[in-house]
């Protein structure tokens, strides 16, 4: 998708002293990259990154100054191999598909942004890592193969020691019938032994929808480094604690590093009320659910940041973000999540 933007519309809306900067990031955007594979639907495309009646709330994206403390932001920022969908703040991080393609180019431009990235190298669509409707992990190594250059390694090592690369998911809820009931967390260990075999350095992990915690407790990880647990009302009526708590004896017994993610379009309190029109919050991408109010977005976000080593949103959404509430949530949580002390994503 091409991106048209004039130097008057820059200069009104970020002001002159951002036009360097703007001459770096807002290159066309020939080559984007796709979001990871989700359960629910997919957002509609995006016009431009800022719409041509301006920002919601005459909200203007800020620019990222710095790394601190610990990576806090939305799936699918960005919108192509160098240039993201908002600001990049109040976010620090994002979680994003990339490709051999472009890997390297969005690693440098994520250090020129100063934002982190949770990469996901084989997070394309599920039927591509399927046959016969079972997941195939010689599809996914052929995947993962495909990074194992010389330029692609080197990369990649740097950007875990200089801070932008925080991680790889490996996959995508592999506990959902999408991938065909054949998982298990023996072979997930197997799929980060031989990522690591490519990326040594690299934390390997996976994101897991919100009773997820609870599958296949009887197995372990052995070589798995983190997983990214997602949280919404319906799983415990709002009662975040409970449910991070849970979370956090499952993932001291599996021996991996916990990060937290706020389904912010789908985990609000679902408006069963045959209307569905979600008062308040707004509806989410599919009947019953709904959107996460400003407040929600503030308080279960309060309780889950210092707890894991990253932050996460599913997932960026131009209407949420803009809506000066659910900004003003966002800017307190991503303050919260610059005073901590960083905390690597590695095994425990």
């Amino acid at each position: 998708m091409t991106h048209m933007f004039t130097l008057d519309y820059v200069r009104k809306r970020l002001g002159t002293s951002a036009l360097a900067i703007f001459a770096i990031f807002a290159s066309p955007a020939c080559d984007t990259v796709d979001p990871l594979e989700s359960t629910t639907p997919a957002e509609a495309p995006a016009g431009t990154d800022l719409p041509s009646e301006g920002p919601v709330d005459g909200i203007v994206p800020e620019l990222a100054t710095s790394y601190s403390g610990r990576s806090f932001g939305p799936q699918g920022l960005w919108s192509s191999y160098t240039s993201v969908k908002w600001g990049p703040l109040p976010f620090s991080g994002s979680s994003n598909s990339t490709d051999p393609n472009g890997i390297v180019k969005q690693i440098n431009a994520a250090r020129q942004m100063k934002q982190r990235l949770l990469l996901a190298m084989t997070g394309i669509a599920a039927k591509d890592l399927l046959t016969n409707g079972k997941f195939d992990i010689s599809k996914w190594k052929k995947r993962m193969n495909s990074f194992n250059t010389s330029t692609i390694r080197s990369a990649v090592a740097n950007a875990v020691s200089d801070g932008t690369v925080v991680g790889n998911t490996l996959i995508d809820e592999p506990e959902t019938k999408k991938w065909g009931g054949n998982i298990t967390k023996s072979m997930i260990d197997d799929m980060a032994a031989y990522a690591k075999n490519i990326f040594p350095t690299l934390p390997m992990g996976i994101l897991v929808g919100a009773p997820a915690y609870r599958w296949r407790t009887s197995e372990r990880y052995r070589k798995l480094d983190w997983v990214v647990y997602s949280y919404k009302w319906w799983i415990t009526s709002g009662n975040v604690t409970s449910w991070r708590n849970a979370v956090l004896d499952q993932a001291r017994i599996d021996g991996v590093t916990p990060a937290f993610s706020l389904n912010i379009l789908d985990g609000g309190v679902p408006d069963r009320s045959g209307s569905w029109d979600c008062p308040g919050s707004g509806k989410g991408t599919y009947a019953p659910n709904c959107r996460m109010t400003a407040d929600q977005l503030r308080s279960w976000g309060q309780a889950l940041v210092g707890y894991g080593c990253q932050m996460h949103l599913w997932r960026f959404d131009y209407a949420f973000v803009s809506k000066s509430t659910n900004l003003d949530a966002l800017k307190n949580l991503a303050s919260k999540a610059r005073s901590l002390t960083p905390r690597s994503c590695k095994r425990a």
